[in-house]
C-alpha cells in the first residue's frame, strides 16, 4: 500500500520534524510505502533521499490551475497511491483535484488559516491544532472531515545536554545565577518580538537577565536598534541577535525560559496556527511564556506549564515575565512542560496518522 505525501516546496524549516513523522510510520507499519512529491533542486528532496524515502520532483506550471498540472495525474498512475496526503495549500489544491480525477482519497493537514477553497476536494482535513480546526468550520467545513491531529516532536532529540548547556553559557559570559530568556522565529510584526524586548525591558527584576533572538527577517535592523534604545547601557538586560540556526537546540538547553509572543497583527499575519518551536523549547524542559491565542491554546495550560498573556498586550507579557522568573516557577514548571510534551511524541502522532490511513480501504472514503 502507497501513501503519496504531496508537499509543494523544496525547503522547509520544519523538515525534521516532518521526516521523523515519516520514519516512524514506516517503522511502525512495514507495508506502507511512503512516496513523496516535491520541488526540484532543494533540501527537502536530499533529506528525503538520504534517509531512503522514493522522491518525485514535480515544478507545477500552473498552480493556480490544477487541470494544467498534468505532471501530477502522471505521477499517481505510476505510483498508484492507496491516499494522498498533501501539506500546504498548493499541493492540497493540485493534489485535491487530481485525487478527485482519480478518485483517489485525499488527507490535507492544514498547519495554517487558508482560505478554504483550496480545500474543496480533500477528503479529510487534519487540523494541527484547536484554533485551525474552528477556521475550518467557519471556512464551511463539516466536523466530521476534520481530525485534530497535532504537529510531532521526537522527545529524545531534545533531551537536556548538560555540557553543551554549559558551554554556550560560559561561550556567552552567561554568570551563575543569570536567567536566560529565548526567542526564536522569523523577525516579522506578528512574530511579536518588539513587544517581547519592550517587556523586557521593563521588568523589575533583582536576578540580571539576558534576552536571546535566534532567527533573522526583515525587521532585523529595526528590532536591534529598539534593543538598544530601550535597554541602554543597563547591565541587567542584555539583548542579545543570533542567526537562525539548523539545530536550535543548544540554544534551548542554555536558556531558562522560552517566550514565544506571536499573535494577530493585520497585515502581517498571526496568530501561530501550532508553534512548533514552543513544542521544540517544552521538549527541553523549557518553562514557556506566550500570548493567550491561536495553537498556543493547546500546548500552554496557565500557571501549569508556562504563563499566558493577553495577546498584544505588553504590560500583561511584563506581568507574566515577572512571575516565571520570580520565586519557584520556573522549578515547578520544568516537570509539568516535559509531561505535557510527551503527548506530542512522534510515536503516538504516528499512530494518529496510520490509523486515518488505514480507514481508507481500495479507495473507499471514511
Amino acid at each position: 500500500m502507497e501513501i503519496l505525501h504531496y508537499i509543494d516546496e523544496n525547503h522547509l524549516s520544519w523538515s525534521k520534524p516532518w521526516i521523523d513523522l515519516l520514519k516512524e510510520m514506516r517503522r511502525q507499519d512495514e507495508t506502507l510505502e511512503h512516496v513523496v512529491v516535491c520541488r526540484p533542486r532543494g533540501t527537502l528532496r536530499d533529506r528525503l533521499v538520504s534517509e531512503g524515502f522514493r522522491v518525485f520532483e514535480y515544478k507545477p506550471a500552473f498552480p493556480w490551475l490544477p487541470a494544467l498540472c498534468a505532471g501530477f495525474g502522471r505521477i499517481l498512475d505510476e505510483v498508484r497511491p492507496c491516499v494522498i496526503h498533501t501539506r500546504l495549500s498548493s499541493a492540497a489544491y493540485i493534489g485535491g483535484y487530481w485525487g478527485a480525477k482519480k478518485k483517489i482519497p485525499v488527507i490535507s493537514t492544514v498547519d495554517k488559516f487558508p482560505k478554504g477553497r483550496y480545500y474543496t476536494h480533500s477528503d479529510v482535513l487534519i487540523a494541527v491544532s484547536t484554533a485551525v480546526a474552528k477556521h475550518l468550520k467557519e471556512q464551511g467545513f463539516t466536523s466530521e472531515c476534520i481530525k485534530i491531529v497535532p504537529n510531532p516532536v521526537n522527545i529524545e532529540n531534545y533531551k537536556l545536554d548538560v555540557g553543551k548547556r554549559k558551554d554556550l553559557r560560559d561561550k556567552e559570559g552567561v554568570q551563575e545565577g543569570e536567567i536566560v530568556v529565548l526567542g526564536m522565529g522569523r523577525f516579522v510584526p506578528w512574530k511579536g518580538f518588539d513587544l517581547l524586548i519592550r517587556a523586557v525591558s521593563s521588568l523589575d527584576v533583582q536576578r540580571p537577565l539576558r534576552l536571546w533572538l535566534v532567527g533573522d527577517g526583515p525587521m532585523k535592523d529595526e528590532l536591534m536598534k529598539l534593543a538598544k534604545d530601550v535597554t541602554g547601557d543597563d547591565p541587567g538586560k542584555h539583548v542579545k541577535f543570533f542567526p537562525f540556526a539548523k539545530d536550535v537546540r543548544p540554544f534551548l538547553w542554555a536558556s531558562d525560559l522560552f517566550v514565544q509572543p506571536s499573535h494577530y497583527v493585520p497585515g502581517s499575519g498571526g496568530p501561530e496556527a501550532f508553534g512548533l518551536a514552543l513544542l521544540e523549547a517544552m521538549a527541553s524542559g523549557l518553562p514557556v511564556v506566550a500570548f493567550a491565542c491561536g495553537g498556543t491554546l493547546d500546548l500552554v495550560k496557565d500557571g501549569e506549564n508556562g504563563l499566558l498573556a493577553k495577546p498584544g498586550d505588553i504590560e500583561s507579557l511584563k506581568n507574566a515575565l515577572e512571575i516565571a522568573i520570580s520565586g519557584k516557577f520556573l522549578e515547578q514548571a520544568r516537570v509539568n512542560v516535559l509531561a505535557k510534551a510527551k503527548n506530542y511524541h512522534v510515536s503516538g502522532i504516528a499512530k494518529s496518522h496510520l490509523d486515518l490511513y488505514r480507514k481508507f480501504n481500495g479507495g473507499i472514503n471514511l
